[in-house]
């Protein structure tokens, strides 16, 4: 992006979670997606390189992660993913970003520049109403059913069809194996909304269950920072789509403290937040025009 808001060029290549991929691939993947870019652009070099990174932008690992990059990226900052994704949302406004994909956080930013996050402390201690969390629950009102413990859902089926397997047990050596990692149960979440649209009640539950926890990490995020009124609140990430109970339940809990609060779709990318950090950081201002002019840029690269 250049000094003035103009989007130069666009690129990608794998995954950058430095913490689910690795160090040394996650760097590779990082320069190779702006090495493409600075191809097309025909660019040499920047004023100011902004990188928004799940978990590696408050600890050692981000710092062994700037070591990597060149000189000629300028000014290079690790922030989080969601602070990237706020500023694309809201276009560096006020407001508060929650993001539902996989994991989850919730973060904001008040007028006054204060910033707060809640959530995003992974699978194992938190990520409520993510993909993850979902199709774990989901997994266990299944095996409740099958002992009889629970009520009865189509759930099971579907999951034992989906992973592949022939018996509920299976479920355990799989859910407990060395190699189950969080997408695993995240890909669950397609299977849990067509349960719920067929009428499964127990689907219902869960999904409604997710969205009502989020959305209290959420109003976390929103009583700390003391926001009121009209601000936005844009929502982020696969398990957002196809509205069903879990936005519905989502979108109540956050107006029982924030009435007012606008529910928006994001301006732009995480990556375009990225950039429109970069341009903060240097000075320039991210108004209504320079804004604009992304937007065209953006179009006119997409045709």
């Amino acid at each position: 992006m250049s000094l003035d808001g103009m989007v130069l060029a666009h690129e990608q290549a794998g995954p950058s979670n430095p913490i689910t991929l690795g160090f040394e691939q996650s760097v590779r993947n990082i320069l190779e997606a702006v090495n493409k870019a600075k191809e097309k652009s025909g660019v040499d070099g920047f004023e100011a390189s902004y990188l928004g990174l799940a978990g590696a932008s408050r600890s050692r690992l981000g710092e062994e992660m700037l070591a990597c990059f060149p000189d000629s990226w300028g000014d290079t900052r690790i922030v989080s993913d969601a602070q990237s994704a706020l500023a694309g949302a809201t276009g560096c406004r006020p407001g508060v970003v929650v993001i539902a994909g996989t994991g989850s956080i919730a973060y904001g930013v008040n007028a006054s520049g204060v910033e707060v996050r809640a959530g995003g402390w992974g699978w194992l201690l938190g990520d409520e109403g993510s993909g993850c969390t979902i199709g774990r629950n989901a997994i266990i009102a299944a095996l409740r059913a099958f002992d009889g413990s629970g009520p009865d859902t189509m759930l099971g089926d579907m999951i034992l069809e989906h992973l592949g397997l022939s018996e509920m047990e299976d479920v355990i050596d799989l859910a407990y194996g060395s190699e189950v990692e969080p997408r695993h149960f995240a890909s669950l979440v397609p299977l849990v909304k067509e349960a719920e649209n067929l009428g499964d009640l127990v689907a219902a539950g869960v999904m409604t269950d997710a969205g009502r926890e989020l959305g209290s990490v959420a109003q976390a995020v929103i009583k700390r920072l003391g926001l009121s009124g009209a601000f936005p609140v844009a929502c982020s990430g696969g398990v957002f789509k196809q509205p069903h109970g879990y936005n519905e339940s989502f979108e109540v809990t956050i107006r029982e403290v924030a009435p007012d609060c606008v529910f928006i779709k994001p301006l732009f990318t995480p990556t375009i937040g990225s950039a429109l950090l970069a341009l903060r950081s240097l000075g320039i201002s991210v108004d209504d025009g320079l804004l604009g002019r992304v937007g065209e840029s953006l179009r006119c690269l997409d045709e």
